[in-house]
């Protein structure tokens, strides 16, 4: 018989998420389910175990399974924003405008989103990287190496653009990125490439910046990173 009870199914998803023979797509699958169909007689504090399931289990993925999660978690009221930003990358160009929408407005009481970012240094910092210019990056938006590489390898230049509108960047330091990022694409590519920049919405891109810089150990700002690097201290 099926568990009903939120305990007898949170017992049951643990331990498929602990078992090697179990694929990731039926785990995910489960708790897809459950997080966007959200029983009225759950209490909503359990919520939280089941999406950190969910995000453990996300990245085992193939990426036409996660566009279709995006799609779906897109429509629902109750998923977590974190959810949905570790899924912009696999999105339709209409989710991502979805949940860039969810990441705005933002707040930033510190400044930090205001910092500029030194555009000669990162453009040379990129350039010098030679085969891993995703740590340039990161260092100078201050954000991880491993969501740099994806905003380096995303073809649709959706993740450069967040980054330079989010970062007050200008358009032609954007276009620059674009084009280095994916020296080999046709006119026709680097053309739809460089459009991107315009579909993306200064609040939303500032937002999930932030969410970005949020997840780099230390909590390190661009400044404080970019000074490391040209130190030659960064990591």
């Amino acid at each position: 018989m099926a568990p009903t009870s939120p305990r007898e199914r949170l017992t049951r998803l643990a331990d498929l998420a602990s078992r090697t023979d179990v694929p990731a797509s039926e785990l995910t699958a489960e708790v897809a389910n459950l997080l966007v169909d959200w029983p009225a007689t759950y209490p909503l504090s359990m919520r939280e175990p089941f999406e950190a399931l969910l995000e453990k289990s996300l990245h085992e993925l193939d990426p036409a399974a996660r566009t279709l999660l995006a799609g779906r978690f897109a429509s629902s009221p109750n998923m977590p924003l974190s959810v949905l930003n570790a899924l912009i990358f696999d999105a339709t160009p209409e989710v991502r405008q979805h949940i860039l929408a969810c990441n705005a407005p933002v707040t930033d009481p510190e400044g930090t989103l205001s910092a500029l970012i030194d555009e000669h240094a990162l453009l040379n910092s990129i350039r010098n990287e030679g085969s891993d210019p995703a740590s340039g990056l990161a260092t100078h938006f201050g954000i991880t190496r491993a969501t740099a590489a994806k905003i380096w390898m995303d073809a649709s230049g959706f993740g450069l653009a967040v980054l330079c509108k989010g970062g007050n960047c200008t358009r032609a330091m954007f276009s620059a990125l674009a084009v280095l990022a994916q020296s080999q694409a046709s006119y026709e590519e680097t053309y739809r490439r460089l459009a991107e920049y315009d579909d993306v919405p200064v609040d939303g891109a500032r937002a999930l910046l932030q969410f970005w810089r949020a997840q780099l150990p230390g909590g390190r700002q661009p400044v404080e990173a970019a000074a490391e690097f040209r130190a030659g201290t960064a990591l």
